[in-house]
């Protein structure tokens, strides 16, 4: 990986790849994007589960109309690639015990709603959506003055101090003195969700803005939001830039009191490796207090200049973080009467209670969730996707921070089933008969949001939007350190368009003084095309060389490449298999430049597409190799468990026990529906003593016949002196990964991408 570049962006959530994007398109800069996660995005990335994606933080956007600034941004940035679909007229429901309102897309339609609910109050109705508008006006003029000339800046603030007191004010306090009914305080106060803190704590010009927002109604990313970095990377490698995964920085690298580049591990491979990077533009976005706190020191000459920024990041420390539900369901939930439409479902018009929920939560008794479907606003119609997010304590999960991720133990586990329940439950009393659409679920906690983002505490809002923030000299993008520059929601404000904005307002600054008036005039000529170009370092140009049925449904694929492959066994690869689509798959083998798949076709989905119709000869690329899956060579015995093409990862490491001389200390429990899917007698003398384990047919004497599940339940072992490995099915996984936690075995090894 080359080590100079014109600018280094830490992260790659909306905010940095905005900025990155920006001085990639508008001055042509060679930029470098350094992403924790495996997954570039940040909170705008997905995850996927036997074909089935799920959206980790974007679950709507406003202002995303024709014409409008922030759509302007947009097409900007991903070259007129990215596609959005407008979410139902009446985009969310408001649920309440007595109360069941929808918001439609329409300001003033939404007006007359609430007043037609409650006609005793229509003239403070009317003031608040008044209030509303200028507020958020007021809190645009804030963001503005970060680009405006001294004297113009100047006169922005006095002319704020008209609207200040009301902006800087809690929002219970505004709501609280201007309506008497707590029905209709709790309805208008009803998003606090989408910015993470209830009433009492929120300052009322966060609030604004997000009603503001959405006045028009919301959009949704066409085919989800992990569209949104992979749209946007096209335009950075354009200029010569990289979005590179698995780099986690640990510092920022200064000389003379000026940022000139930054440390990381690299992490693609099974042991960090440290490296680092050198530009003369360093942007953040990983947020306020890890980059003022953590990677850059706080000693020195250094740590003198940051102290107020430190001190101000310190007061404003707090914030929420939340538990998420993913439902995989097996019918579209337009068979319950729903058209895409967001719920927020509450037991209670009290928000101050169910902000204190904490204990609810682990108990199952939830008071408040949020219900999404993002398949339905994606546009997929083959895979039907739900998501049940409920603000939480991060202190509630404490007890949990040092234990491996996916190898938590059986208590965080049965945890995790009594929070599934509960939400599930409260859900079900908003949409009948959801639980039983309900065919694979999931659950992320805080301690989940912390690993893949390193946001202290899992709190994915970032600084808290409080009155003493919106009190207290903004952050803004610009820092005590030369070179050095901030975006994101600490920049900017709470959410995707705040973070988005973070970024614009870094980029202007890194570009000089008419850096701001340089991006403006680059969104009117928008004259951009999403040409493809040289490839970054990571990824490679790949050849088919060969394609080979196992099954009806399996096929085994090899590529070639134009350099040998060098990979651990156990480790995946990332096969782009459509425009913008890359999907992960293990590297099955590799002998020189030659790379070997088992790919799937059963899910429907672009990587089954992919496989269906890719003819040899055919040309793609491939990032590898990535992943911490892998073989731990100690002699002990191992049971290795797999469905289908999860087979894939483990014939490498079969192939690592053979050469050490212990392939007799490993067995193998391979699941499949009949006969026909086996695929494992391909690989008969390559691989150990195996138990096929067929569910839907009687099979040969020597096979099991059930699940292979049940095979493993009935499995005679020492839990300290045995190894699992499980890879396959997502449900086969978790069900497998429950017996074996039941049966206290603490060697488990799970496929994780």
């Amino acid at each position: 990986m080359e080590s100079n570049w014109d600018a280094i962006v830490i992260g790659s959530g909306v905010g940095g790849l905005t900025a990155a994007g920006l001085l990639a398109g508008v001055a042509g800069m060679k930029v470098l994007v350094l992403e924790k996660h495996s997954e570039p995005g940040g909170q705008s990335h997905v995850f996927r589960r036997d074909g089935a994606s799920w959206d980790v933080g974007l679950h709507y956007v406003g202002g995303m109309n024709e014409g409008s600034r922030m759509r302007a941004f947009f097409d900007y940035l991903s070259l007129g690639q990215l596609r959005w679909i407008r979410m139902p007229h009446e985009f969310e429901r408001f649920i309440y015990p007595g109360l069941d309102f929808s918001v439609p897309s329409d300001p003033r339609t939404y007006e007359e709603r609430v007043v037609a609910r409650f006609p005793e109050e229509a003239s403070a109705i009317r003031r608040y959506f008044l209030d509303v508008r200028a507020v958020q006006r007021w809190s645009g003029l804030s963001f503005l003055q970060a680009f405006m000339p001294r004297p113009l800046s100047f006169l922005i603030r006095q002319y704020q101090m008209l609207t200040r007191s009301k902006a800087v004010q809690t929002t219970a306090d505004y709501l609280n003195s201007n309506f008497r009914s707590p029905m209709l305080r709790a309805l208008l106060a009803s998003q606090w969700g989408d910015y993470g803190l209830p009433p009492s704590q929120s300052a009322f010009a966060m609030h604004a803005q997000i009603v503001a927002h959405y006045r028009y109604g919301a959009w949704f990313p066409e085919g989800g939001s992990g569209r949104i970095a992979r749209t946007f990377e096209r335009g950075i490698e354009q200029a010569g830039g990289s979005v590179l995964v698995c780099q986690e920085v640990t510092s920022i690298i200064t000389r003379d009191g000026r940022a000139t580049g930054v440390r990381a591990l690299d992490t693609r491979g099974v042991a960090p490796v440290d490296v680092s990077y050198q530009a003369p533009i360093i942007i953040s976005n990983v947020g306020a207090p890890l980059t003022f706190e953590k990677l850059l020191g706080c000693d020195g000459d250094l740590g003198a200049r940051t102290a107020s920024v430190r001190q101000l990041v310190k007061q404003l420390e707090g914030g929420s973080s939340a538990v998420t539900l993913y439902l995989r369901l097996k019918a579209p939930i337009s068979t319950l009467g729903i058209q895409g439409e967001n719920y927020w479902i509450n037991t209670t018009t009290d928000h101050e209670s169910v902000a204190a929920q904490g204990s609810g939560i682990i108990q199952g008794q939830p008071r408040h969730i949020y219900l999404s479907f993002p398949s339905a606003k994606s546009g997929d119609e083959k895979f039907h996707t739900a998501e049940i997010v409920s603000l939480v304590d991060y202190r509630e999960f404490e007890a949990w921070r040092e234990q491996p991720k996916g190898n938590r133990g059986r208590d965080y586990s049965e945890l995790k089933d009594r929070i599934s329940n509960g939400l599930l439950k409260l859900a079900e009393t908003a949409v009948p008969g959801l639980t039983a659409l309900v065919i694979y679920r999931e659950l992320a906690t805080p301690l989940t949001m912390e690993h893949y983002t390193s946001h202290p505490s899992g709190r994915f809002y970032g600084l808290p939007a409080s009155p003493a923030r919106f009190k207290a000299p903004p952050l803004g993008p610009r820092t005590p350190v030369a070179g050095l520059y901030l975006s994101g929601s600490d920049a900017g404000c709470p959410g995707i368009v705040g973070a988005m904005m973070g970024g614009v307002g870094a980029a202007a600054q890194a570009l000089g003084r008419k850096g701001f008036a340089r991006i403006v005039s680059a969104l009117q000529r928008a004259n951009r095309n999403a040409t493809p170009t040289a490839l970054p370092e990571q990824k490679k140009r790949a050849t088919l060389v060969s394609k080979v049925a196992l099954t009806a449904s399996i096929w085994k694929l090899e590529l070639q490449l134009e350099e040998d492959v060098h990979f651990f066994p156990g480790q995946f690869a990332r096969l782009r298999v459509a425009d913008y689509e890359w999907r992960d798959y293990s590297i099955a083998a590799a002998q020189g430049p030659l790379l070997s798949f088992l790919i799937s076709n059963r899910t429907g989905g672009h990587g089954s597409d992919y496989v269906n119709t890719v003819e040899v000869g055919g040309r793609t690329e491939i990032e590898l190799p990535l992943g911490h899956y892998t073989l731990h060579r100690n002699g002990q015995r191992k049971v290795f468990v797999a469905t289908g093409t999860g087979l894939a990862p483990f014939l490498p490491m079969f192939e690592q026990l053979r050469r050490d001389a212990t392939l007799e200390t490993a067995e193998l429990l391979f699941g499949c529906k009949t006969q026909a899917d086996d695929i494992s007698h391909h690989y008969q003398g390559f691989i150990p003593k195996t138990l096929v384990c067929i569910s839907r047919e009687s099979g040969p004497a020597a096979s099991f016949r059930g699940r292979v599940s049940d095979a493993l339940g009935g499995l005679t072992f020492d839990p300290a002196t045995t190894d699992f490995y499980l890879c396959g099915s997502a449900a086969m996984v978790a069900d497998c990964k429950a017996i074996l936690e039941r049966a206290r075995a603490s060697r488990i090894y799970v496929e994780a991408y």
